[in-house]
């Protein structure tokens, strides 16, 4: 077997001998469906949660005869400006594993499931990593991470319990059950007894976990209340992550967009990665006039807000709507400067 008789990714695995499992890694951590990602592989889809003019992917597989050892690549492919995986760099990336792998990586040895180098594997950074692996632990059904008893009692209990030595991996493996009742009970009487670091890793953790409308609420109140503690409402801004629109995560940003004061680059991009769903045509006109204002003040020359445009465009739930920014009338001076800008680049 040949790189020229292999056509994708996932017949490469399923020849190899392995199971898999596919996790985007574009704009959140979500599992997808072995089909969804062979229409995506051969561009009949476009890559839904596409990030920086990539498709970003942990591809997790077993040997079929034996599920002792889980094996990782994580694998990023270019994007076309109409949100098409590459099919060029896709059979490249397949050329290089065939020459360098052979036909089967079922044999239980680090170089068998070892990627060789080659310009589409990358790095999780610390953070995406400690989530990813919560994330497939739960998905294998794989035990939790040690310490997890030690997180639930700083919950319910912290102002008794040091959590300076509870381990990051065991707060994210939490994370993945807050909406269990009496996490949810504590974190509401608790959470500003809760030290920032621990908040932020918490929160954050929560990135793949549909909340219910109760703590929807809840943390959608604490930014409302505007204490200003830029990391932990960043944080909570991740943890209300969601791909369905919902009406009171749209409130809260409507709120926070509308406000007078220019959110910080930080606060736009985690909007822009996290609520890209959120973004309807209210939102998107509010959230590209923060873009524009924010530009503007720091003197970035319309880089910023060309970033965001070609970042937004190119996601499927998004660009008929960034695309009709350019056509609409009702508009702030900054965002048609910012357009402006825009046209003016694309012309240069």
């Amino acid at each position: 077997m040949g790189a020229q008789t292999i056509e994708s990714i996932s017949e490469f695995l399923l020849h190899a001998g392995t199971n898999f499992q596919i996790v985007d890694m574009g704009r959140e951590i979500t599992a997808i469906d072995a089909q969804t990602f062979l229409d995506i592989e051969n561009a009949v889809t476009p890559v839904p949660r596409p990030r920086q003019q990539h498709a970003w992917f942990g591809i997790i597989f077993w040997n079929t005869q034996q599920k002792q050892n889980e094996y990782i690549w994580f694998l990023k492919l270019p994007v076309d400006e109409q949100g098409l995986l590459v099919p060029a760099s896709r059979n490249h990336f397949l050329q290089i594993i065939v020459d360098a792998l052979g036909t089967s990586l079922t044999e239980d040895s680090e170089e068998k499931q070892t990627l060789p180098d080659n310009p589409y594997n990358f790095v999780p950074n610390q953070q995406q990593m400690t989530l990813f692996n919560a994330y497939a632990r739960q998905l294998l059904d794989k035990p939790l991470a040690q310490g997890v008893d030690d997180v639930n009692r700083y919950l319910s209990h912290p102002a008794i319990v040091d959590w300076t030595q509870l381990p990051v991996q065991a707060i994210a493996d939490t994370a993945l059950l807050i909406n269990q009742p009496e996490k949810k009970k504590a974190i509401k009487a608790c959470l500003d007894m809760y030290a920032e670091d621990f908040q932020v890793a918490l929160l954050s953790g929560c990135e793949p976990v549909s909340l219910d409308n109760e703590l929807i609420d809840s943390l959608c109140q604490v930014i409302e209340a505007g204490d200003a503690k830029i990391k932990r409402d960043q944080a909570i801004l991740r943890a209300l992550t969601t791909q369905s629109e919902t009406s009171r995560i749209q409130r809260m940003l409507e709120g926070l967009m509308n406000d007078n004061a220019s959110l910080d680059i930080d606060t736009l991009s985690v909007i822009a990665a996290r609520h890209y769903s959120q973004l309807n045509d209210l939102l998107i006109k509010l959230f590209f006039e923060q873009v524009a204002k924010c530009d503007e003040a720091k003197g970035f020359e319309g880089a910023l807000f060309k970033g965001f445009f070609a970042d937004l465009v190119q996601v499927p739930a998004t660009r008929e709507r960034v695309l009709g920014l350019l056509r609409l009338p009702d508009r702030s001076a900054a965002l048609s400067r910012a357009i402006g800008q825009l046209f003016a680049q694309t012309k240069g």
